[in-house]
C-alpha cells in the first residue's frame, strides 16, 4: 500500500518535471570551488560530465570553480567550454594543498564574483557538492531567486573520524553537513540507504537519488582494446584476469585485495590480477612483501581516458569495504565503471545498495568473510556462464547507472518546487 503511494507520487512528480522541461527554461549553475577545475578528475567525472549530459537534454548549464593561478584558470575555462561546451567561471586562490579553511576561502571569493557576473542572468538552480559549498549557495540562490541544491554524496563527518584521533572535529562536521542538508532547497543523494539516513536525521522528504552515474561515452566495453591489451600482458582465451581498481589507502582494504587475489592466484596459472592504481609505490610494495606468484600481477598506472581499456581486458572486478555506516551509504563510482565495461563485481557487505543490488540482478558474488573466501571466488570464476554474466552487466549499467538511464530523476532534481 504504502509502496504504491510512493510509486503513483513519484509517476506524479515526473509528469509535473516532464512538462515543466518542455514549457520553462531551466538554468543550473553548478558551484564547486573546493577542487581544481582543471584536472580534477572527480570533478570532471561526477559534476561537468553531468552538466554535459544535461546541457544535451536541453538544460543550461554554467560552472563556477576555481584554481591555482591566472594561467590556469584561463586554461580550465578554455579546456571545460572545449570539452563540454560548457561556460566556466574559473576564479583563482585556491592554494596546491588547501584546507578546510581554503576551501571556505574560496567558496567565498567565488560567491563574491558570481554576484556580479550572474546579477542579470535566469538561473533557476544552484548546485553544490558540499557542506561548504551549500553555504554560500543558499545565499547565491536568495539573491537570484533559484532554488539550492545540496548533493550529499557520503556522510562527511563519520568519513574524517576514520583518521582522526579526536572525534570533535567529526562530530562538529556531522553536525554542519546535517544542518545544511536541512537548510538547503532540495537534497541529491547517491543511495537509498544515504536517503534513509538523511531522512532520519533531517526528516526531509524532498531528496532524490541519483547513483554515481558511468559517462557511457567515456566509459565502456572496448572489443579492440580487449585484445589488444590482453595480447601485450601475454594472456591467452583461457586466462581469468582479476581486476582491482582504486588507491592504496586504508578504507580501501588494499591489504585484504592483494591478499585474496594472491591467494586465488596460488590456485591456479590460470587466474591472473590486474591492479589499476596512481599509487603505484604503495601497490607494488605491498606485491612484492605478499610475495605474489611470479608473472601473475600486473601493476598499471593510466590516465583516466585510459581506464575503460584496461577494465575491458578483465574478466571480473573485486571491491573489499568495511562494514560501516560511511560504506553503507557510499555508491562507489568504481562499481559501475566495472559493470559498465562488462565486469561482474565481487564484493563485501555493506557497500551502499551495490551488497544487495548486485546479487540480486545475478551481475556479482556477494563474498562472505566468515567463511573460506578464495573457494567462494574460484567457484564464481569457474561458472559455465561467466561469458553471459559479462553481457548482463553492461545491460544492468544502461539500465541503472548511467546518466541516461536517470536522466528522470535528474528531471525532479532541477524541477521547481
Amino acid at each position: 500500500m504504502y509502496g504504491s503511494q510512493i510509486e503513483r507520487f513519484d509517476t506524479q512528480a515526473s509528469n509535473v518535471a516532464d512538462h515543466w522541461m518542455h514549457t520553462m527554461t531551466t538554468e543550473v549553475l553548478f558551484f564547486v570551488p573546493e577542487w581544481p577545475a582543471l584536472d580534477n578528475p572527480i570533478l570532471h567525472a561526477q559534476v561537468l560530465s553531468v552538466a554535459s549530459f544535461l546541457k544535451q537534454k536541453g538544460i543550461a548549464c554554467r560552472f563556477a570553480g576555481a584554481e591555482t593561478s591566472h594561467s590556469r584558470a584561463q586554461q580550465a575555462a578554455a579546456v571545460i567550454k572545449a570539452e563540454y561546451d560548457i561556460q566556466a567561471y574559473i576564479v583563482p586562490g585556491l592554494p596546491p594543498d588547501a584546507g578546510a579553511w581554503d576551501y571556505w576561502a574560496s567558496c567565498r571569493r567565488v560567491y563574491g564574483h558570481m554576484q556580479s557576473e550572474l546579477a542579470s542572468a535566469s538561473i533557476t538552480h544552484v548546485y553544490a557538492r558540499s557542506f561548504l559549498g551549500s553555504m554560500w549557495v543558499r545565499r547565491l540562490a536568495r539573491k537570484l531567486n533559484a532554488i539550492s541544491i545540496f548533493d550529499v554524496r557520503g556522510v562527511v563527518g563519520l568519513e574524517k573520524q576514520l583518521g582522526m584521533k579526536s572525534s570533535i572535529k567529526s562530530r562538529l562536521l556531522s553536525y554542519l553537513e546535517l544542518r545544511e542538508s536541512q537548510k538547503a532547497d532540495r537534497l541529491s543523494t547517491v543511495s537509498q540507504n544515504l536517503k534513509r539516513y538523511l531522512s532520519l536525521k533531517t526528516h526531509s522528504r524532498d531528496i532524490i537519488v541519483i547513483p554515481s552515474c558511468v559517462n557511457e561515452t567515456r566509459i565502456f566495453f572496448d572489443l579492440t582494446a580487449r585484445n589488444e591489451i590482453r595480447k601485450a600482458l601475454g594472456l591467452d582465451q583461457n586466462t581469468i584476469l582479476l581486476c582491482y581498481s582504486g588507491g592504496s589507502s586504508a578504507w580501501q582494504r588494499m591489504g585484504d585485495i592483494v591478499s585474496l587475489l594472491k591467494d586465488i592466484c596460488l590456485t591456479s596459472p590460470r587466474y591472473r590480477s590486474l591492479f589499476l592504481t596512481t599509487s603505484l609505490p604503495e601497490v607494488t610494495s605491498m606485491i612484492e612483501q605478499a610475495k605474489f606468484p611470479p608473472g601473475q600481477a600486473f601493476i598499471v598506472s593510466t590516465p583516466q581516458n585510459e581506464v575503460h581499456r584496461y577494465l575491458s581486458a578483465a574478466d571480473v572486478g573485486l571491491i573489499m569495504r568495511h562494514d560501516t555506516i560511511v560504506n553503507n551509504v557510499a555508491s562507489p563510482v568504481k562499481v559501475g565503471e566495472y559493470l559498465a565495461c562488462g565486469l561482474p563485481v565481487i564484493l563485501t557487505r555493506g557497500i551502499g545498495d551495490y551488497s544487495d543490488m548486485l546479487p540480486d540482478a545475478s551481475v556479482g558474488l556477494l563474498l562472505n568473510e566468515d567463511t573460506d573466501m578464495v573457494n567462494q571466488v574460484v567457484s564464481f570464476l569457474e561458472r559455465n556462464d561467466l561469458t553471459h554474466l559479462k553481457h548482463a552487466a553492461i545491460r544492468f549499467t544502461k539500465s541503472k547507472l548511467t546518466m541516461s538511464a536517470n536522466l528522470n530523476q535528474y528531471r525532479l532534481l532541477y524541477a521547481p518546487k
